[in-house]
């Protein structure tokens, strides 16, 4: 870690992560940029950024019916959740090199949907069949509480690897057929990020 100034210090800095969630089990990705305040004569600094990050939910169902006049369907859906949040890190020195953080952020997440059913229904003569796609984009609310580890690799670049635990709105994603209505729920609230990243000061 550089040496801590004689009076505060702020510093831009520009930073990516890529990361894995334990429940969805798909990557997440981010882009950070912001400002981070050394603290004059101590190792502490604070932090306020932007961040950018992209993932995705995919759910699907079927059902095959076993009696006349049933109905056979099966449908999927795809959710892109673009999470936008300004966010505030604290971090502190473990050593000279190696540092503790914890921070939380606030913001929305874009939601960009597809959805796509098929249907059949067994009666004669002829079978009734349908097929049907929607698309949709929406805006929720998106927070995350953080905390990990990063290390100085210079004074200008550090790495870094942390948990997140993440809340959100979950979209709810009908599909609607032959009389019936089938709901997906679909989103990453409740989920924990595991992630490794790096940033630059400059």
């Amino acid at each position: 870690m550089a040496p801590a100034p004689e009076s505060g210090l702020w510093q831009w800095f520009i930073g990516g992560s890529v990361g894995y969630l334990t429940d969805l089990e798909e990557a997440m990705y981010g882009l950070q940029a912001g400002m981070e305040y050394q603290t004059a004569g101590s190792p502490a600094s604070h932090a306020i950024y932007l961040e950018v990050g992209y993932t995705r939910d995919d759910v699907s169902g079927s059902e095959t019916a076993n009696l006349p006049g049933a109905v056979s369907w099966n449908a999927s859906a795809d959710l892109d959740i673009i999470p936008i949040t300004l966010n505030y890190k604290y971090q502190n020195a473990l050593t000279d090199r190696l540092n503790w953080y914890a921070g939380l952020g606030l913001g929305i997440a874009v939601l960009d949907s597809s959805v796509d059913w098929r249907w059949s229904q067994a009666v004669a003569p002829p079978n009734n069949t349908g097929a049907g796609s929607d698309d949709d984009s929406d805006v929720a609310f998106y927070s995350h509480v953080f905390a990990g580890l990063s290390y100085d690799v210079s004074d200008s670049l550090e790495i870094f690897s942390g948990v997140r635990y993440i809340l959100m709105d979950n979209k709810d994603l009908q599909v609607a057929f032959a009389g019936q209505s089938i709901g997906y729920e679909a989103g990453i609230d409740g989920d924990f990020l595991i992630e490794l990243g790096a940033r630059y000061r400059f």
